[in-house]
Order: C-alpha cells, then structure tokens, then sequence
C-alpha cells in the first residue's frame, strides 16, 4: 500500500488500482492438513488470518530507532525445509530478528487449530518488539472497527485475533481520529495503559500495537486462532472457549515437530532427483503446499473460498502424478458432492470444462492409483455426467451459454476449450465405466465421443488466432489430447507452440490485463517437452525464478517485480502446474509409451538422476541414469499396472529417453543399456562429484563416492540388464 501510493516508487499504481495490491500480490499459506482454515503470511511476515481480517505486523525497536520489516531492506524470507513454516528474518544493529510462523492443529482451548508466531532476538543486544493488529491485508485495505484487550486476549470486532503469553508493557493505539498506532510507537508515547472501552473508530481504521522488552537470545510467542469463535456479545457461558494459558502456549509443537511432519507426510511420494539445482527444494515444497491446498472437505483459495472445479481437478491430478492417491481421490469424492440433479456442478452450470474435468481426472485417478473401487462408487454420477457435458457441448441448440477460464478469451477459443475438454472427459468416462465393469454404459459414452472428436478435428482444422493460441495449447496439453489422438498431436503442438513463443519469445506468456500466467507458461512448456525441445527447461526455470525462495507461486506474476499480480497469491493451481511441469519432464506417458527424460538440455548432460516408483498410467516406474564418458547407461524397472485399472493395464509398452538417444526404445519391463547422446558441439556439462564418479567407474579401485555401492549401477555398466541389480 505504501509503494503503490509513492509517487517515487517503481511500484506506484495511478488510479483506483492503488487500493488493491497489484504488484506483490504474494503470500504463503499456513495450516495443517486436518482442517481447511489457513493463514497467509506475506513476503515481509504480515500475517492474515482470513481476507476480510485485521493483520498481525511485527516492529523491532533497537538503539537507533524503530524497525519496519515492511519497509526494511535487511529482510529475508526462506521456507523452512520446504515445510508451511515460515522464517521472515530482519537485520538490526547488533544482528537479527527472526519472525517465525506455523500453523497447529487444535486443541480444548483453540478447537480450529492456531497459527503460532516467534519472535527471537538473535542479535547481540536487547530490543523491544511489538505485536501490531493492522487494518490491511495482502490484498489491501481492511476494516477493523473496534480492538478489545481483555487480560492476555486481543480481540478484533469481538473475536479474538491473538492470545499473548504475558501482559504487555507498553500499548499503542490508533483510529482514523487518533491517528495510527504506528506514529505512537515511533514517537516514543506508547504508554502502560489500555484506554477504557477499547479502541473504536467509525471508519474501519483501528489499529494497535503491543509491545514486549526481548532480551539478548529470548523468544516471546503468541497464538493467533485459525478458527474464530463467536464474537463475545453472541457467547453464552456454555459455549464459550477459554483462552489458553502461557504455559499452554508455550508447549504448543514448536516448528521442529512440524517440519518433522510435514516431511514424514510426504514421505510416500516417489523419489526423484532432479538436475536443476533448485528443483529439489522447490518440489518438496511444492508437494506439501499441495496437501495443504487439499486439505479439509475441499480444495480451497485462500481470498475466495472453493475453487473452480476445474482448478481442482488440475491438483488432483498433479496430486495423483507425485503419489499422493489418498488425498486425490478424497478431493474426487468432495467434488461429487456439487454434481447437482441436471449433472452439471453446482454454481459453475455454464462451465463445460468442469464436469470434463472432473471426468479426465478421475480417469486418471484410476490408472495411476489403481483404484477400482472409487469408479464403481462414482459410476452413477461418471454416467450422468457424461451425459450433460455431450449435451451441453453438442446439443441441437446448444442454448447453454459457456463460460471458461478467465484467460481463455475469446468466444472462438471457449468453444475449442470446451470441445478438447469434453472429448478429454467423454473418453475417461468410458474408460472409468469399464473399469467399473459397465461395459454398455461406456458404449453408449463411446457413441458420444465419436460426434465430439469429429467437432473437435473441424475446429482444429481452422485457423487458430495467435491469441488465441496459449488457451487452445492448454487444453491440448492438459487434456493429454496428443497422447490419445496421434493424429492432432506433433504437427498441432508444433504449430501452436511456434505461435506462442512469436508473441511471447521468452516463453512466458502474458495474460492482458492480468499479469504473466503462471498456468499458460507452464502449459508451453510441457508442449516443448512433448517436442522434445531442450528449451523446454526455461519454464522450469522461469517457475524457480519466481518461486525462490518460498516456493508459493501466484496465479499472475507482476513481469516487473515479480510479485504476484492478480488472482491467488498462493493457489492451488499454480501448485499443480509447477508440479506437472516436473513430471513431464521426468516421464511422458502415451497410450502405449512412456518418453523417459523427454528434452534434456546441455547442461544436465553428464549429470546423474534417480527416480523411484513414479505412478504412471502403466504401473510403477523407476530409472536411473549414469555417465560412462560422453554415454548415459541406464537402469529401468517398471512394475505394470494391476489388471482391470484401465485401457493401459495390458499390451507392451514402449520405453524410450528421448532427450538422451531419441532412436533407442525397449519393450521390456526391467533392464539396463548404454545409450548414444546426444552431441552439442562440447562434451557434456558434468559438476565435480559426477567427474569423481566417473573416474571411480573407470578405476573399481580408486576412492571416491561410486566406489561406496550408492546407486544402481555397479562400476562398470554393460549393453544387457545385470542380475542382482535393482530398485527394492
């Protein structure tokens, strides 16, 4: 609010846009994966409990004068292992102050969980701190019209907003009257006395500030509920919720256990290392936001409630793709619950893509999950939608008016939108209903598809305005439209991503009006790598540019600051997209390949990568790669899908590295060869722990890390598969 309003700032936003952030539009969600209710905390440690709410700032007072972390240069942010742990550190004379937020799961005192906040004095001398309740949040303004002290409870329009683990000793306040709290502190009048009947301001400008002596190593902590009660004239005795004490403040878990957990929660997903050197830090991270995303009854955004149903079938399947089945399949399940009495969900009636959505993602739950048992509980329903995504797509008069994404645009792209979206659904309506042992109802779906597919082929056929070019590859690409139907793959993709990357030849694609699109960029990408094209990888890094280093992606990001622009400051979809962007550049799957390592640019050449139990639509993948000079050797096993799970379970299947040796494939399910890479002129980029290994290959003897067993490779590789050797 501050920047877009300074005329001397980069950041300044003329006009009406100034009372909505616009150009650091960016957050990072707290909370557990037993409740929906989440906090965001922005980029300088602000943290809102929901948007309509008062926020909770944090001000460092040292020798010289007050510190504003919101206005300090000297602030860092970082992500604590990848965990929603967040540490916002400011630099003081005489060292730091380290800002730390988490969430918690509730307890008898905070029965919706709780967002706990540190402040610890790293630095060499004592300072004062202070607790400041604010009337903005990162979207902008707020109104807060009355602040209650009660003992050790603030509370903000009658509901408490933080519980404090002692008495201030020094308070502030402020209203569009008084002025705000801030200039108090800063003045050196903040007194030991809050006024009788608290603060109250008719505008909505409240704000307050509590302040604590922190001593040199110390660390105070106060508790902010996720979950509101009551405010306190609408209590009776019996329901009322006592405040939690100091002691059971502090012996909440501290952000060791719950970094410990969150990595105990992914656990289970599969292995992969990968060769960017951000990317493993960015995938754990991503992993986890993607639980806290599907945490509750449903896939929620932090500023609007529900999301789309057709951003929430994009995280169940980013979800089903790094194997997270179990919560995938629970977000289906909710979703099931909007399918109204006409099939179409519940306050999107005019979104075709939402029931295809929903169909291509169940679908796609079975195959990688194996879960038969969830088609045949959803057949009823996977049937009754089919049904209304053909009529509505392809009905006589076709009197639904349709809506799509906002970045889809035109009328012209909408409808090639829906048709790409309704055959992608149709198809795995099909597929899911034989699964379910439904074979004349999956006849009749198939009869459906036939009219789609041929709709979709006539609109395709035509000319594809050049902006309309980045929705319509979207669709292509999410909707795996070249995997299924060859025919409107290669040639299409290459012609789409050739019109794409003329209007945006840094490959990140602009949305007018919103910002640069998280989802559309990444959708490019995935197309580059379905071509095989190195340059793939610039989305991958373009999402670690923006992301770094707290692996929260905005829907739109400001091309200027980097900051989000417009939409969610951390969503669910951008999640998806970033953690769809790594799969598809692990593994493509076909309807009878998988494309291992699809575009490997220069520099990831001589370096080496694992990956163990992928679920993809065949089964259970695992591969490795290691260098022999210019050569990759590799190492694969794949354990097949189980019979009856969907089209893919039987028949071979064709594994290829398409970015190492596009002219070597295999059919069989577990083995080892050397490969032919590809030349760019030098010898592979290789780092100095893979030249060690490389040399300890040549020379069984020679010490360094290949000589220890790690991997699995033994020293020297050979053409045909090794017994012994595998990924157990």
């Amino acid at each position: 609010m501050h920047r877009q309003s300074d005329p001397s700032s980069p950041d300044v936003i003329i006009g009406d846009a100034a009372q909505q952030n616009t150009t650091h539009r960016s957050w990072t969600l707290l909370g557990t994966v037993g409740s929906p209710s989440a906090a965001a905390v922005d980029p300088r440690g602000l943290v809102s409990l929901r948007r309509e709410s008062a926020s909770i700032d944090w001000w460092v007072g040292a020798d010289d004068r007050w510190h504003l972390p919101s206005r300090s240069a000297g602030v860092r942010q970082r992500s604590v292992d990848g965990a929603p742990v967040v540490e916002t550190i400011m630099r003081v004379p005489g060292g730091e102050v380290v800002h730390r937020a988490w969430a918690v799961a509730g307890g008898e005192d905070l029965p919706g969980g709780a967002v706990i906040l540190e402040l610890h004095n790293a630095s060499s001398v004592p300072v004062a701190v202070a607790f400041a309740i604010r009337p903005f949040g990162p979207l902008g303004r707020v109104s807060v019209g009355r602040i209650d002290l009660h003992d050790t409870v603030v509370e903000v329009d009658g509901a408490p907003i933080l519980h404090l683990s002692r008495q201030p000793s020094r308070l502030a306040v402020g209203s569009a009257e008084l002025g705000d709290s801030l200039g108090v502190v800063l003045s050196g009048e903040a007194g030991p006395d809050w006024p009788a009947g608290g603060v109250r301001c008719g505008e909505g400008r409240a704000s307050a500030a509590l302040l604590f002596p922190l001593p040199h190593t110390a660390t105070i902590r106060v508790v902010a509920p996720l979950a509101p009660l009551l405010p306190s004239s609408r209590r009776s005795r019996s329901t009322a919720v006592g405040a939690p004490t100091g002691a059971a403040i502090a012996s909440l878990p501290g952000p060791d256990r719950v970094v410990a957990g969150w990595e105990a929660l992914t656990r289970r997903a599969p292995r992969l290392e990968l060769l960017e050197r951000r990317a493993p830090e960015a995938l754990a991270a991503a992993r986890r936001s993607a639980l806290l995303h599907a945490a509750g009854d449903e896939v929620l955004s932090w500023s609007e409630g529900p999301v789309s149903v057709f951003d929430a079938c994009a995280l169940v399947v980013a979800l089903d793709q790094h194997g997270l089945g179990d919560e995938a399949a629970r977000v289906l399940m909710t979703l099931d619950d909007r399918i109204g009495i006409t099939g179409r969900f519940e306050g999107e009636e005019r979104r075709v893509d939402a029931g295809a959505a929903w169909l291509h993602a169940i679908a796609h739950h079975v195959r990688c999950a194996a879960d038969v048992v969830l088609a045949r509980t959803l057949m009823g329903d996977i049937a009754k939608v089919a049904h209304r995504v053909h009529r509505d797509v392809m009905g006589a008069r076709r009197t639904l008016a349709t809506t799509g994404p906002q970045w889809v645009g035109s009328s012209a792209a909408t409808r090639l939108h829906d048709l790409l979206w309704a055959a992608a659904g149709l198809r795995a309506a099909a597929e899911a209903l034989r699964v379910a042992d439904q074979p004349d109802a999956a006849a009749e779906i198939d009869s459906f598809l036939v009219h789609v597919e041929s709709s979709c082929r006539d609109a395709l056929a035509g000319p594809i305005g050049s902006t309309d070019a980045p929705a319509v590859l979207a669709a292509l690409v999410e909707t795996d439209t070249g995997v299924e139907d060859p025919e409107v793959g290669v040639e299409l993709l290459g012609r789409l991503v050739g019109s794409v990357l003329e209007d945006h030849p840094d490959g990140v694609v602009w949305s007018p009006g919103r910002g640069d699109s998280v989802r559309l960029t990444v959708a490019l990408g995935i197309a580059r790598a379905r071509l095989g094209d190195p340059d793939a990888v610039a989305a991958l890094r373009w999402m670690l540019d923006i992301g770094e280093p707290m692996w929260a992606w905005p829907d739109h990001v400001h091309p200027r600051t980097g900051g989000g622009s417009a939409g969610e400051g951390h969503a669910p979809a951008s999640t998806a997209a970033f953690l769809r962007l790594v799969r598809a550049l692990t593994v493509l799957e076909g309807a009878g390949s998988l494309d291992v390592l699809p575009a490997v640019p220069a520099d990831w050449l001589g370096r080496p990568v694992e990956v163990h139990a992928l679920p993809t639509r065949h089964g259970r993948l695992s591969f490795a790669v290691r260098w022999h000079g210019a050569r990759p050797a590799v190492l694969w096993e794949l354990t097949p899908a189980p019979a009856g799970t969907g089209t893919d379970a039987s028949g071979p299947v064709s594994l290829g590295f398409g970015g190492l040796d596009p002219d070597w494939s295999t059919t069989e399910l577990r083995g080892e060869a050397l490969l032919v890479a590809p030349m760019v002129g030098t010898e592979p980029q290789a780092d100095p722990q893979t030249d060690l290994q490389a040399e300890a290959q040549a020379d069984p003897a020679a010490d360094g890390p290949a000589s220890s067993g790690s991997g699995p490779f033994p020293a020297a590789a050979t053409e045909g598969p090794e017994e012994g050797v595998s990924f157990g």
